[in-house]
């Protein structure tokens, strides 16, 4: 399955996104990346269908011999038997399977346990609890498992977040979409919460990334999205995307390559010259 923007016009509220045409992979790690009020946040809650486009279309589409996709998700109008659907028109339900989203700022219930709120993700569907027991696992929180989430951290709040959305996966969720996740996180749960990423994207899921980590999106990326003032500066494989030549001039600032810190050489921010200045 992959989902299709269509010369789509995004409004939230007097920010507009686009005109866009922008196409997002199975099995690969999409990463956004932008200036601040380029459309980052915008673009996720429309990949999430929780932003309708005013113009153009997003469109989910699959293979005909997917079409099978249809019945699972309860789907029966003419244009989803032929193998598309707004992403806007699922209900909450379909929604809830189809995809996971976890956003800048995830809310939380401070009264309820880490496990209710991880066991918050399956509300829409029957309760499984060795699904959650294992999404508390991997996301390293099961011994906080009876805390309330009231008393803990940002970075741990984050990781609840997450754990929710591993819990609500079913063999029907074919998108993850994070919004900014590693804002609040110690080195140790950011380099975890890679490898997750990619796990779920070896899995078949198209995995949706907003960051300002240039760090974390070198590592993880397969495709790159670059966001500004409402339109796409760039986007293509992250090989190409996350150069010097193609981020100094959408952030304005220099940029360089450096090796061996992921497996790949990662394109970060330099500061020398900044510091030098003052």
């Amino acid at each position: 399955m992959t989902l299709k923007f269509e010369q789509a016009l995004i409004r939230n509220g007097n920010f507009v996104l686009g005109p866009i045409d922008l196409q997002f992979r199975a099995a690969a790690v999409t990463v956004v990346i932008g200036p601040n009020g380029g459309g980052k946040s915008t673009l996720l809650r429309a990949v999430a269908g929780l932003l309708p486009a005013h113009a153009g279309h997003a469109r989910l589409q699959w293979e005909q011999s997917q079409s099978a996709r249809a019945d699972e998700l309860s789907m029966t109008s003419a244009r989803t038997l032929a193998g598309e659907m707004e992403i806007a028109k699922i209900t909450p339900s379909q929604r809830a399977r189809l995809l996971s989203f976890v956003p800048q700022r995830p809310e939380s219930v401070a009264g309820f346990s880490v496990r209710t709120s991880v066991e918050l993700g399956r509300v829409a569907m029957r309760a499984d609890a060795p699904r959650v027991q294992l999404a508390l696992e991997r996301t390293g929180i099961a011994a906080l498992a009876d805390e309330l989430v009231g008393h803990l951290s940002e970075g741990q709040r984050h990781r609840v977040a997450f754990a929710r959305a591993l819990a609500q996966r079913t063999a029907q969720t074919q998108l993850l979409i994070v919004d900014e996740p590693t804002s609040a996180l110690d080195p140790s749960w950011t380099r975890a919460l890679a490898a997750e990423l990619r796990h779920s994207a070896s899995e078949g899921l198209a995995v949706i990334v907003a960051t300002h980590d240039f760090a974390f999106a070198g590592a993880i990326a397969d495709d790159v999205v670059a966001l500004a003032q409402g339109k796409i500066a760039a986007a293509g494989r992250a090989v190409d995307i996350l150069t010097p030549h193609t981020l100094q001039p959408i952030f304005n600032v220099p940029f360089r390559m450096v090796e061996h810190l992921a497996l790949n050489p990662l394109c970060l921010p330099m500061w020398n010259d900044a510091i030098n200045a003052s």
